[in-house]
């Protein structure tokens, strides 16, 4: 991580702390301005002190004063540490991220903003080939090999991310199941759940909240829980048995998604690595039966 990005991340992470240390000794009216910082740092970049005054329901001088016993000379200063949280993706909330998009986007090249975007989609892709151990990885895609079934799970934006590990997994495997959850019933499609098995759960904050409880009762079924995240404080890895990280940092509104896709690549890859020979009768037989069913175009005027 370059060193102004890891500078402002621990100012950030800093100033929370802070807030935490101090609360219990704050007046009434600065206990409410610290509850709202923590609460909505996206409004404390995004909007003015006023507007953030009204918002916490305490009078504008309560910010200044909060600023102040947290080391700031005014609370702009303050503002400034959050403002490029938002910029760096911190901040989760997609329509404050939106709006700093589009204002900071009118001031700057097309060539900067695309510079931008490679710059942190190969500091995301480093990240991951540089902090995980391929022993540790390799180990991993045994669980999956040993195991007696293996069950899929993403819920909301990362839905698409347990069908791709599905569909590449299924080719080299019968034991892989989806968990849809399809109008709201999840009971169902991990009744059978239990020792000797492994769920992948791939989750990135804010983590659903149906990916959390099925890996707790995966666990509470004696299954083992692989999950892959964006970070080792969300949710989904303090109910995993193993975790893989994937950096998701992106200058638009939304995360990126590139490095969850290498991680469950490279996954399924060493999965398939550690399969029987009939692993290339399966793949055959299912690329035979698409042919045979006519699911890839053909171009009959050729």
């Amino acid at each position: 991580m370059p060193k102004e990005k890891s500078s402002d991340m621990n100012a950030y992470l800093g100033v929370s702390e802070r807030l935490k240390e101090l609360f219990p000794g704050l007046p009434r009216a600065l206990k409410v301005a610290a509850t709202y910082m923590l609460e909505h740092p996206g409004d404390i970049a995004t909007l003015s002190m006023r507007q953030v005054a009204s918002g916490a329901g305490v009078s504008l001088p309560n910010f200044s004063r909060l600023a102040k016993a947290l080391g700031y000379e005014t609370y702009g200063e303050l503002r400034e540490v959050y403002r490029k949280q938002v910029q760096q993706s911190d901040i989760k909330e997609y329509h404050l991220r939106a709006e700093n998009l589009q204002k900071t986007g009118s001031d700057i090249s097309t060539r900067e903003i695309w510079e931008e975007f490679r710059s942190s989609t190969l500091d995301n892709l480093t990240a991951i080939f540089e902090s995980i151990d391929p022993d540790y990885f390799a180990s991993v895609a045994n669980v999956l090999n040993e195991s007696r079934q293996i069950f899929v799970v993403g819920m909301q934006a990362s839905a698409s991310f347990s069908a791709y590990t599905h569909y590449l997994a299924g080719m080299a495997s019968g034991k892989i199941r989806l968990v849809r959850g399809e109008g709201g019933v999840f009971a169902d499609p991990i009744a059978d759940i239990g020792v000797g098995d492994v769920m992948i759960s791939i989750s990135q904050q804010p983590c659903a909240r149906a990916s959390i409880e099925l890996a707790i009762l995966a666990r509470e079924r004696g299954a083992k829980v692989v999950a892959i995240t964006d970070s080792p404080a969300a949710p989904i890895s303090f109910e995993a048995d193993y975790v893989l990280l994937g950096p998701n940092r992106s200058p638009l509104f939304f995360e990126s998604y590139v490095g969850t896709t290498v991680l469950i690549e490279a996954l399924i890859g060493f999965f398939t690595i550690g399969q029987s020979s009939h692993v290339v009768e399966r793949i055959e037989r299912i690329e035979a039966d698409r042919m045979r069913l006519n699911e890839y175009w053909k171009n009959k005027k050729a």
